[in-house]
């Protein structure tokens, strides 16, 4: 049975997992991460204003709220069926609280020698790269949230892309959050995995059931061996009462390909950290976002792309959309080491303001310690432009039309790369309705 607690700030995740109830996984890489993690909540302290990278962002409205620890939950797929995306029909991993649901799931259509499903289940070989590379991917220095997620995780999504292999459908994986009869905290974990020469795309979509406030600590691990690619889309539309701190950190081999994805419109507190460790020649990252706040939602984000050895890319394209009292931040980190000689770096931040009282905060930020690079970064803040409106108004538009045709057209530099069609289709919407509610009309 679950216990209540209240928190206090400095204790805050401390007091949380003393809480929880470990469930063991059964799988001895995990576990022994588990018990280090544990020994890291209680040593590491909960982030402040006082820090420089949580100067901007107040965690007042979460450890001011008591939450349970989320049981087993029963979901019908009535409950859920507009978030199945037919292209993944049986390729799709429904996680209820932070467990699989084997009754909704279906992996039926992997190739042979590949994985989708709870680390519980995994053979020998995902064991083997779990023994290598679960919890050290995700490099945050003393991240409290990160080992608290460690610490009490009920299970595992794991994706496993065998040598040579393309998974054809899309893996999705679809977390969802029971705060139908009271408030809980969760700890979702994903770890995908990609042999030389596979080739996958990987959805995570994060959405929450009820009307109870919940917390959800969120943390995914990808690795590429050489050549290996893997688009990774995450979309975060949890109920706008929710909490959802996130990491993302990936690992990259020899000429791999990592694609990152990330649309947020949910949560009133949505904290995400995308990493990317390209760590061998020749390899690129991606690391493309879209974020919509309307109303009192907060926003922040703080990327970091690491290029740890030579000739090697990247690309970040990061745009936001604010209404309301809406407030979005965003710290974008590139660090070239050195030696890492011909490195091709691409950093923008671009934010749309449709309302006066949104606020926005941007700083890009470059760390270049070699000499033979190429390296760019900026960020614009603006509004839409009067004489595009007039001109699709004088066309016979309304100015809300108006300005759902040019917002999306603003978004479509994201929305456009996510190799999923249904899924462009449900942002799409999304976008559209997102400029279609009422702090539009207030501009």
């Amino acid at each position: 049975m679950s216990t209540a607690v209240q928190f206090a700030q400095t204790t805050y995740l401390n007091e949380l997992h003393s809480g929880f109830s470990v469930e063991p996984t059964g799988v001895a890489p995990v576990e022994s991460a588990r018990e280090q993690a544990a020994l890291d909540v209680k040593e590491w302290s909960f982030p402040t204003p006082r820090d420089e990278d949580w100067r901007q962002l107040s965690l007042k409205p979460l450890y001011r709220n008591s939450f349970l620890q989320a049981d087993s939950a029963e979901i019908s797929r009535d409950e859920i069926s507009e978030y199945f995306l037919p292209e993944a029909a049986q390729s799709t991993i429904v996680v209820v609280n932070g467990r699989i649901n084997t009754a909704l799931s279906d992996t039926s259509a992997l190739p042979e020698g590949c994985f989708a499903g709870s680390v519980k289940d995994a053979p020998g070989f995902v064991i083997k790269a779990l023994e290598a590379h679960f919890g050290k991917v995700a490099r945050y220095a003393k991240d409290a949230f990160t080992a608290f997620n460690t610490a009490v995780l009920a299970d595992i999504s794991v994706v496993f892309t065998a040598k040579d292999v393309k998974i054809e459908a899309p893996v999705h994986i679809l977390h969802i959050t029971d705060a139908r009869t009271q408030a809980v905290a969760t700890a979702p974990r994903v770890f995908i995995y990609g042999e030389r020469f596979s080739d996958a795309t990987v959805v995570e979509d994060f959405i929450g059931v009820g009307s109870q406030i919940y917390f959800n600590t969120a943390v995914s691990e990808t690795v590429l061996e050489d050549e290996a690619h893997v688009n990774h889309i995450k979309v975060q539309r949890e109920q706008k009462n929710a909490f959802h701190i996130s990491r993302v950190a990936s690992l990259l081999g020899r000429g791999s390909n990592y694609n990152s994805y990330t649309v947020s419109s949910g949560a009133q507190l949505f904290r995400n950290e995308p990493l990317s460790l390209v760590d061998a020649e020749n390899a690129h990252a991606t690391l493309d976002g879209l974020v919509m706040v309307d109303g009192n939602q907060v926003s922040d984000t703080h990327s970091t792309l690491d290029h740890l050895k030579p000739n090697c890319t990247s690309h970040q394209l990061h745009k936001v959309i604010a209404l309301g009292e809406g407030k979005s931040v965003f710290n974008g980190k590139i660090f070239v080491r050195k030696d890492s000689q011909q490195i091709d770096a691409y950093q923008e931040n671009r934010n749309l303001l449709l309302s006066e009282n949104a606020d926005v905060f941007t700083k890009p930020q470059l760390e270049i310690f070699a000499d033979d690079v190429k390296c760019s970064h900026g960020a614009t803040i603006g509004q839409l432009s009067d004489e595009e409106l007039f001109y699709l108004q004088s066309r016979g538009l309304s100015k809300k039309t108006a300005m759902q045709m040019l917002t999306y057209g603003y978004a479509l530099d994201v929305i456009e790369n996510i190799p999923v069609e249904s899924l462009r289709a449900q942002l799409t919407q999304l976008v559209a309705d997102f400029t279609g509610n009422e702090a539009v009309a207030q501009v």
